[in-house]
């Protein structure tokens, strides 16, 4: 497990998205692969802890959390809901009326009203899954 050393000479909060830890000068610890390879790129601030630690031995240090400690999981974002719409509710006239009002579409009224619903749900299947 990859230890981090922190050589700073200020306390810090990291800046790594998903992680923010607050660290004190000469603080090691236990942090996941994913961590070390983001706070390792800058070595002014942090160096490889397991070098430092091998150089310490013997002399009673040890990292203060064994804990490895990973990057938060990003929350997955929300899919939006298509809208729930009754087609086989509507009677004709609605029918053609939803296609006029919704996407401009003049259908003929003399076709049966099944067509229609079929024609209704078409359109509406090729612009809101289109979005």
């Amino acid at each position: 497990m990859p230890q981090v050393k922190y050589i700073a000479a200020s306390i810090k909060t990291d800046s790594i998205n998903g992680v923010g830890l607050r660290w004190e000068p000469g603080q090691v610890r236990n942090v996941s692969a994913e961590v070390a390879e983001r706070l390792l790129v800058y070595s002014d601030t942090w160096t490889n802890g397991q070098e430092w630690q091998e150089g310490q031995e013997g002399q009673g240090k040890e990292p203060v959390n064994a804990e490895p400690i990973g990057l938060a999981e990003a929350e997955k974002p929300v899919d939006e809901p298509l809208p729930v719409i009754d087609f086989h509710a509507m009677d004709k006239d609605m029918l053609v009326k939803y296609a006029e009002r919704h996407y401009n579409e003049r259908l003929d009224k003399r076709q049966n009203e099944e067509t229609l619903r079929h024609k209704v749900i078409d359109l509406f299947s090729r612009h809101e899954m289109a979005d």
